[in-house]
């Protein structure tokens, strides 16, 4: 191995150590939680959490408007519970807030399998939510008077075998005309909701108002971390969809500081690690997006459309839906353009896409991820075989010419000039290229970090076992067996190798196995797992080719 690729594989050892370090600090020493600030003096009476919880419609100033006190307290026990084949939902009537959703086909743990994954919680422990309505002076959402309290004809809606759509509807109405129809419909199958406003005016004067969407979260302290490359954590925090950039991020630190943006259709979300809860307005409407931190340390994202007017004795409809279910890229592109962005495989998107469409085809027939891992890494050996064997040949070259080499130190070492000078000499004679080794791993290098993110990032892996004791792919291995093995290949690849020149840098070298074997203790067996085989298959054809130079 030449010095030139020796350095490159060290300094990226260090660097990836250095960025370990580093993240794990961070995780360690969070940054504080920010002050909140008192009401002025002088203002009307005021609950911080009504302060907070309407957007401000397009034409409002100030930014903040103050509103009255809430005219009614709901009980935790007046939820409405929603069912489909594949969501359990909680509609509070205060404002028909979804203030819970679970997935019942992703189990919260590997061992509870009885429990889905909780999406949205708004409880003492967890506080994420999806609000939606209309607002405006007059109800049901309203600045001066809060928000209205919805009436349900059930407080249990559940989706029978057979049928297309469930359907939720909630009212209310106020002593001054206005009658307002929220509407919920679920489909089998789905994690979209389709959520309908129907405002209704009886009385003289003409209505006017704004639709609105909004997600509310508070993240726990590991959800804010920005994590690393090596510490495994994904993107976590908002995103809004623009025709600049389909999906742009606005992370926890930088929602007080992004400007409104005013936008044709486009979608608001909050994405986390495999799963996504997303508001989607009418694409027929313009729409303005809007991020802050509320007074209750609450990270709000959502949008405001244009204004309404329901005219005396008339009706109007407003449009719009919400997706609360996991990362799936199929699924998200047919819902809303841009949306399938946030299952996010980084800069190299379209080779992870690729491969995860591949793999999915492979998982078809063999029915087990991992092995299908397995299958998908052989695949990409052969592709890249060709390129992979020039790189081994110039390595068995080397190592062909290690001997003379030594003879060459020893005669020449303490004068580099001259040893240089004789090795070149030697590499012109034997037709040996010294850098021939480096393009053809350059060249797949793209490919393996795309193949690392699809990993990364799909859903699909989340909880699925492989066999023995790896029985979850996205979780380390329990007994550090599969870090151990990727370990000991690198270990045995790097003695098929030809030594550095340097003595220091053959140690550090040889450093390298352990180094990252420790790093690998905490990756996802899944990730691991295609080291390991990328390894074995990469030691098969380094010795197939090793054993034909020396013969």
């Amino acid at each position: 191995m030449d010095i030139n690729r020796t350095r490159l594989f060290l300094y990226v050892a260090l660097a990836l150590l250095c960025f370990n370090l580093y993240s794990l600090w961070i995780k360690e020493h969070p940054a504080p939680a920010p002050a909140t600030h008192a009401a002025s003096p002088g203002t009307e009476t005021v609950s911080v959490a009504n302060l907070d919880e309407l957007p401000t419609p397009l034409s409002a100033e100030p930014e903040v408007l103050t509103i009255a006190s809430e005219r009614n307290d709901v009980s935790a026990n007046a939820y409405i519970l929603v069912e489909t084949d594949v969501l359990r939902l909680k509609i509070s009537p205060k404002g028909g807030d979804i203030v819970y959703a679970e997935l019942k086909n992703y189990p919260q743990t590997q061992d509870n399998t009885g429990q889905g994954f909780t999406l949205l919680d708004k409880s003492d422990n967890r506080h994420y939510y999806l609000q939606s309505g209309v607002l405006g002076e007059e109800g049901p959402d309203s600045y001066r008077a809060g928000r209205g309290v919805y009436s349900a004809a059930q407080t249990h809606y559940a989706l029978q075998p057979g049928q297309e759509v469930l359907e939720v509807p909630l009212t209310w109405q106020d002593n001054q005309g206005i009658f307002v129809v929220k509407r919920f419909r679920l489909y089998p199958g789905q994690y979209r909701v389709e959520i309908e406003h129907t405002v209704t005016n009886h009385r003289d004067l003409p209505w006017l108002g704004n639709a609105y969407g909004q997600i509310a979260r508070k993240p726990l302290a590991h959800e804010k971390s920005k994590g690393s490359f090596l510490v495994m954590q994904t993107y976590q925090g908002g995103a809004i969809s623009t025709p600049e950039k389909p999906f742009k991020k606005i992370p926890y630190d930088k929602f007080n500081k992004t400007p409104k943006a005013t936008v044709p259709g486009g979608w608001a979300a909050m994405v986390e690690h495999y799963f996504l809860s997303a508001w989607i307005p009418n694409k027929q409407e313009t729409q303005q997006y809007f991020s802050r931190l509320n007074q209750q340390g609450e990270y709000v994202l959502g949008s405001v459309g244009p204004k309404i007017q329901v005219d005396s004795q008339q009706s109007v409809t407003t449009h719009g839906q919400v997706y609360l279910g996991p990362e799936i890229a199929e699924t998200l592109k047919v819902i809303a353009p841009g949306l399938e962005l946030t299952v996010d495989y980084g800069f190299l998107w379209p080779i992870s896409s690729f491969l995860f469409w591949f793999l999915t085809h492979i998982h078809q027939y063999i029915g087990n991820w991992g092995w299908s891992i397995i299958a998908l890494t052989l695949v990409i050996k052969l592709v890249f075989y060709k390129l992979s064997a020039a790189s081994y040949r110039s390595m068995g070259n080397m190592r062909r010419l290690q001997p003379r080499m030594e003879q060459l130190k020893q005669t020449y070492g303490d004068d580099r000039a001259a040893f240089s000078q004789k090795m070149m000499e030697l590499y012109r004679k034997e037709k040996v290229n010294p850098l021939g080794g480096c393009l053809p791993i350059l060249v797949q290098i793209p490919v393996f970090i795309a193949f690392y993110y699809m990993l990364l990032e799909s859903v699909e892996l989340r909880l699925a076992p492989f066999m023995f004791w790896i029985q979850d792919l996205s979780s380390k291995d329990p007994f550090y067996v599969l870090p151990i093995i990727m370990g000991t290949t690198m270990l045995l690849q790097q003695r098929m190798n030809p030594t550095p020149p340097d003595p220091m840098q053959a140690k550090m070298m040889m450093a390298m196995p352990f180094i990252f074997t420790v790093l690998f203790l905490q990756f996802p067996s899944g990730l691991v797992l295609y080291w390991v085989a990328n390894n074995l298959l990469s030691i098969l054809q380094q010795w197939l080719i090793l054993r034909k130079i020396e013969k």
